[in-house]
């Protein structure tokens, strides 16, 4: 039976749930928690336990897991160094890759149709081209990320681009004519659409965008591409 996936803000508020709740148990003295206090390493390490099991993104709950985990044991940090060569050699399909071989000429999957934007301690930009674009995922933590979109056409049905800003956020380009659904959850954050909208514009209906996620202290902003 396949696990079911949960939405990166479900997550979150079932974190917030548990350690309220806890919180609350220890206050009313039903709970003693003196020798467990309940800091921002515990948040991550329950936050990334619950991103890895439920959720499709893996890449948040290695990233939470392993600020929560070397925060509390600085031992542990040279596993860093094991993760990334691991992400390099694998990547995020779970598989080694293959360096050897090209795609197919007439694959229907292009590299540019989906992407993936993590950032951590650090930013940067990513540019895609193609006609196809399915969506992707974007990670900032106390970094960013500038996603240029302008040069793409949205692939019919919805799309989806999952984000996570904690402490970092992330700036989207798009074209004028994208019909885009927004709908990140701002906990200390924010996320906000700037486009410039033309009242006279047929936006495109058999295609959409639908950007969600979480912005925890942090946030983000879609643009129209000048």
């Amino acid at each position: 039976m396949e696990t079911p996936k949960l939405p990166g803000r479900v997550i979150i508020g079932l974190v917030l749930v548990i350690l309220g709740g806890l919180a609350v148990l220890h206050n009313l003295n039903i709970v003693d928690l003196s020798d467990y206090p309940i800091s921002w390493e515990y948040f991550f390490i329950v936050g990334g336990l619950l991103f890895f099991l439920f959720t499709n993104n893996k890449t948040v709950g290695i990233v939470f897991l392993s600020l929560g985990l070397f925060s509390l044991v600085p031992e542990l940090w040279p596993l860093v160094l094991v993760m990334i060569g691991l992400y390099i050699i694998f990547g995020r399909g779970g598989r080694i890759k293959n360096y050897s071989s090209k795609a197919a000429p007439d694959s229907e999957t292009n590299s540019n149709d989906y992407f993936e934007c993590v950032n951590i301690f650090g930013g940067g930009n990513k540019v895609l081209h193609t006609d196809n674009f399915r969506g992707g995922n974007i990670v900032s933590i106390f970094g960013g990320c500038e996603l240029h979109l302008d040069g793409c056409k949205l692939a019919p049905g919805e799309n989806v681009i999952e984000i996570t800003a904690i402490f970092g956020g992330g700036t989207i380009l798009v074209p004028t004519d994208w019909n885009i659904i927004i709908d990140v959850l701002p906990i200390f954050g924010g996320f906000g659409d700037k486009r410039i909208k033309d009242p006279n514009l047929v936006y495109q209906t058999d295609r959409t965008l639908h950007i969600k996620g979480v912005a925890l202290f942090g946030g983000g902003e879609v643009k129209t591409a000048y």
